[in-house]
């Protein structure tokens, strides 16, 4: 789509059919093409004002002259130049996309047009088309969120991993940096790895973890996931992964020297009291730490 609008000149060449054969067949197998097409539909919808015919052949007569009618090469293409300018405008108009965004430590619950609900967590971005969504059931997704969908024609979730497809379901995604994380909760969810044809189907209690472009399989107890409730569990994952966590949650940075952060942790930390997450995490792993003054700092030893 991206294609179609920042050429100025691919429009213009559509309406007046100067598009090559392989241009205009490539457009017409585009989303951008579908489009285009709802868009006429609508516009069909509505009727024309009534012709005065008597106020239209007084209109004729005064542009003919000595049995010639005019041309008017000028107004010909300014109509053309006004016709594509309205049609950029409605396409842009439905093509609009609603945007969430959350900080560090925040939590955001959106609902979306068919009812579904989702919970964003900290440090993440979701959108969607703002227009005739229903119509196509996609959001985008970086970061992490939990996804409660309502039941319907298909719902997608598209990631810079991949895509999560279900028809009605509970899950939760987790896309950050080199992780991705997809844990099924209720219903059946399809994960469609990217650049390759590798899928994976899903049930109630599944879970995939994407870890150096190898699909982990297992399993899980809960029924939703700990960090709605103000707390990040983790099961056997590089510490590393832990503090980029725990980064996203407090907005602290942290200091190492000599430290092993490819060690697994197994254990959780709160999202509402840094010292007692620190704790938690650090002391079971042997790590001695201090904190900086103004907490923003984490000197790991």
């Amino acid at each position: 789509m991206e294609k179609y609008e920042s050429d100025k000149t691919f429009i213009a060449r559509w309406v007046a059919g100067e598009l090559s054969e392989e241009e205009a067949f490539e457009f017409e197998k585009s989303d951008a093409f579908k489009d285009f097409n709802r868009i006429n539909e609508e516009i069909q919808k509505y009727k024309a004002p009534a012709i005065d015919k008597r106020q239209s052949l007084i209109a004729t007569k005064a542009k003919i002259s000595f049995g010639k009618q005019r041309k008017n090469t000028y107004k010909t293409w300014y109509a053309i130049a006004a016709s594509i300018v309205v049609i950029l405008g409605i396409f842009t108009f439905f093509n609009a996309t609603e945007s969430y965004i959350t900080s560090y430590g925040e939590q955001l619950a959106i609902t979306l047009p068919d009812g579904s609900k989702i919970q964003l967590n900290a440090d993440s971005k979701l959108s969607h088309k703002r227009f005739l969504w229903l119509d196509n059931r996609s959001v985008s997704l970086q970061g992490e969120a939990y996804f409660e969908v309502e039941k319907g024609e298909g719902f997608k979730v598209t990631t810079t991993n991949g895509n999560v497809t279900v028809l009605g379901t509970k899950f939760n995604i987790k896309t950050r940096a080199k992780i991705f994380e997809l844990n099924c909760f209720e219903g059946v969810v399809r994960f469609d790895k990217l650049a390759t044809s590798e899928s994976h189907i899903l049930k109630q209690n599944d879970r995939i973890i994407s870890s150096e472009n190898k699909i982990i399989p297992q399993e899980i107890r809960e029924n939703s996931p700990s960090w709605i409730n103000g707390i990040s569990t983790f099961k056997e994952r590089p510490l590393k992964e832990v503090l980029d966590e725990m980064r996203i949650q407090y907005n602290i940075t942290f200091q190492s020297k000599d430290i092993d952060l490819s060690k697994l942790f197994t254990g959780s930390f709160v999202h509402n009291d840094l010292e007692k997450a620190l704790k938690s995490t650090l002391t079971p792993m042997g790590i001695f730490y201090t904190l900086s003054k103004d907490k923003t700092i984490v000197y790991l030893q």
